[in-house]
Parts: structure tokens; C-alpha cells; sequence
């Protein structure tokens, strides 16, 4: 995955990255992610709505979905 691809797809509107361990994250937002060359900085909210946040590697992004919403 390279930087543009994934800023332009968030651009659209709510997201689901999939990762190359199984894992996948939302995303639903520019706001809610910074990203380099390398990788992207993903803050979300967990099961106790509190702000986390993820380092995902972009070449370890095997797909991105465009989802209606983020649970």
C-alpha cells in the first residue's frame, strides 16, 4: 500500500484496512490517522471509550474497504 492510495481512499469516507497478519482496523476519517511514507498512525476509541492508538505498517495493508460505518 503506498500513502497516497490509503489517504485517497479514507478521502471517500469510512474504511476498513486489512492487514497481512489477519488483523483489519477502521478508520473513519483524515482526522483519525497520520501518515508517512512508511506507516500509519491510527487513533481510535476502544470497547471502554478511551483513545488508543495503532502503528500500522503500509506495505503489511493487503486491502482496503470502503464500509457505511464505523462501529
Amino acid at each position: 500500500m503506498d500513502r497516497d492510495t490509503l489517504l485517497q481512499a479514507i478521502d471517500q469516507g469510512p474504511v476498513r484496512v486489512f492487514m497481512n497478519d489477519g488483523q483489519s482496523f477502521e478508520i473513519s476519517s483524515l482526522k483519525d490517522v497520520a501518515v508517512d511514507s512508511m506507516t500509519a498512525y491510527v487513533v481510535y476509541r476502544d470497547e471502554t471509550n478511551r483513545y488508543r492508538a495503532h502503528w500500522l505498517s503500509l506495505v503489511a495493508m493487503t486491502r482496503i474497504e470502503q464500509i457505511a460505518a464505523v462501529a
